[in-house]
């Protein structure tokens, strides 16, 4: 009586539709494996000497300050040394928002007494001319619910919705980091002006990371319900 052999992993691996099953495996595995790197790209904000962020010619706008939304911003650079930057929100002359970076400490307690300061020697209804330039809007961050008013990054999107939480308002795409003179006389005495070379501290974000982490482990399961595919067809066949 003839002896039977029995299948191999490898012997039902390389059959056809199980080689063309794999290739469509590790096409799907690399797809997400870039989507993984894509999102760890975007997770870490990392400080760079040599890039800064890019600035445009000033501008000037009539302004009024919204007083209710002044906030303090983490995770800032002064000079390549940490500090803490006072943003608010304001409006044009149409109700338009605009969120100024108005300047920048090195001390957390220095940023709350500006803040304070800003909301309370400032009146509300006062038309201001502001000269600053655009820089883009950032990547959001989780805001503590213990210190709602301090930020991790600057996102108008998020603003937005501490601004207005209940109705969609009408605001420019980046925001206007003041110049020095503004920073320094208008609003404050207490803030330096921001320096000309905008650098951002090494900071991460979760989501994105939580997401490259999601987009590793579909690469891997790819490879594994191949796998398995094949292992149950061995056992299928005795």
């Amino acid at each position: 009586m003839p002896r039977t052999t029995r299948s191999s992993f490898f012997s039902v691996a390389r059959r056809p539709k199980y080689i063309g099953g794999l290739l469509s495996a590790l096409v799907m595995a690399s797809a997400f494996a870039w989507l993984g790197q894509w999102q760890l790209d975007r997770a870490v904000n990392r400080p760079d000497a040599t890039a800064t962020v890019s600035e445009t010619k000033p501008v000037t706008l009539g302004l009024f300050l919204d007083l209710r939304h002044v906030y303090v911003v983490a995770g800032r650079k002064q000079n390549f040394k940490d500090a803490w930057w006072v943003i608010a929100n304001a409006n044009d002359e149409s109700g338009k928002s605009v969120t100024l970076a108005l300047g920048t400490t090195s001390s957390l307690i220095q940023a709350e007494a500006a803040r304070f300061d800003i909301q309370n020697s400032i009146r509300p209804d006062s038309f201001l001319p502001v000269t600053g330039t655009w820089l883009p809007s950032e990547d959001p961050q989780r805001i503590d619910p213990a210190a709602p008013y301090v930020l991790h990054s600057i996102s108008v999107p998020q603003l937005i919705n501490l601004y207005s939480p209940d109705k969609p308002i009408a605001s420019y795409p980046n925001y206007l980091k003041v110049c020095a003179s503004c920073a320094g006389g208008k609003f404050t005495t207490l803030l330096d002006a921001i320096d000309g070379k905008t650098y951002l501290d090494g900071s991460v974000n979760w989501l994105s990371a939580f997401y490259a982490i999601e987009w590793t482990v579909f690469a891997c399961f790819a490879v594994f319900l191949w796998y398995r595919t094949v292992k149950d067809a061995l056992v299928a066949e005795g």
